[in-house]
């Protein structure tokens, strides 16, 4: 948002870019809100199928959890490259900060790599770190004033606060990334996933991961609910998939991703019942119905399913 300002102060038209990946927890509604004041339409890029690709394999490596900050930073920016030549924009401005992320912003160096991968050397400007950098192709053409952008470096974030009051800018989002690939136990659970070319590839899998709780049973990826609003996103948003749920009471909620033997659906059930004290029967629902009769499977036997840590 202060990059945004600060070109159109220095009278530039702007395009807003987001771009979407899995984990990224970002509300597109809410950032076109925050950019009505401006004038401007936020555009917005994604592709499922290549950010999973990427993450599998990262060509420089992952950060302290599953995030692979600097593959991120070149996907964001070839997705950038994309919409400046869809436009015909002449560079690409973002609001990074030198030093800031412990990754994808800890040198020049680092900053240089990107922009190279994406095929943008020179083409990116970064008003807010700009004057503790080398000069881009902008300046260098006197398109950019260079005098008129900041030198702003390091994790603190007082400064970007302060400039954020002078322009009288009160909606903003978090300075937090808001990714949760840096979270130790949503990174477990996916990386549980990373071989499993059919749950990878497949988007309502990776939604599940945000939510419940996880267990593997035979092969068989189950995730039940905690709490009376994961119960309802369950149902109205993966009711298509197989379930397990309480015939007359309310209850947590299991939900598989693909359906499984019967073997399995009774183990799965006595942890749906686990999790569902007031519960009588449970019901499966598939390719068929069926009333399921079990005991709550016992704690110290469930540990033996459970992805992720303890979620209990």
């Amino acid at each position: 948002m202060l990059s945004l300002v600060i070109m159109k102060n220095l009278g530039f038209e702007v395009l807003p870019l987001f771009v979407k990946t899995p984990f990224y927890t970002k509300n597109e509604v809410v950032l076109k809100k925050q950019l009505e004041p401006y004038g401007v339409t936020l555009h917005i890029k994604e592709d499922f199928e290549e950010y999973m690709r990427l993450l599998e394999n990262p060509r420089f490596g992952y950060g302290k959890n599953l995030n692979p900050c600097i593959d991120c930073k070149i996907f964001f920016y070839k997705k950038a490259k994309e919409l400046m030549e869809e436009v015909g924009a002449s560079f690409v401005v973002t609001g990074e900060v030198l030093g800031q992320r412990p990754m994808s912003q800890r040198s020049y160096t680092v900053l240089r790599t990107i922009e190279k991968h994406a095929e943008l050397t020179d083409l990116v400007l970064r008003p807010l770190s700009a004057q503790c950098l080398p000069e881009t192709q902008m300046e260098r053409e006197g398109l950019i004033d260079r005098e008129r952008l900041y030198c702003i470096q390091g994790r603190t974030r007082k400064k970007q606060l302060e400039l954020a009051q002078s322009f009288g800018i009160e909606n903003f989002e978090s300075p937090a990334g808001g990714c949760l690939l840096t979270d130790p136990q949503f990174s477990q659970r996916l990386k549980e996933m990373l071989n499993r070319k059919d749950e990878l590839n497949n988007p309502k899998a990776i939604e599940l991961l945000k939510i419940g709780r996880h267990f593997r049973i035979d092969g068989y990826k189950l995730v039940v609910s905690r709490n009376e609003a994961e119960t309802r996103e369950i149902l109205e948003n993966f009711g298509d998939l197989p379930l397990i749920r309480c015939l007359d009471s309310p209850c947590a909620v299991g939900v598989f991703l693909k359906e499984p033997h019967m073997d399995t659906i009774l183990k799965a059930a006595a942890i749906v019942k686990r999790y569902s004290k007031k519960a009588q029967n449970l019901l499966f629902k598939g390719s068929r119905e069926f009333i399921i009769d079990t005991k709550p499977i016992k704690d110290e036997e469930i540990e033996n399913y459970r992805i992720g840590g303890t979620n209990a």
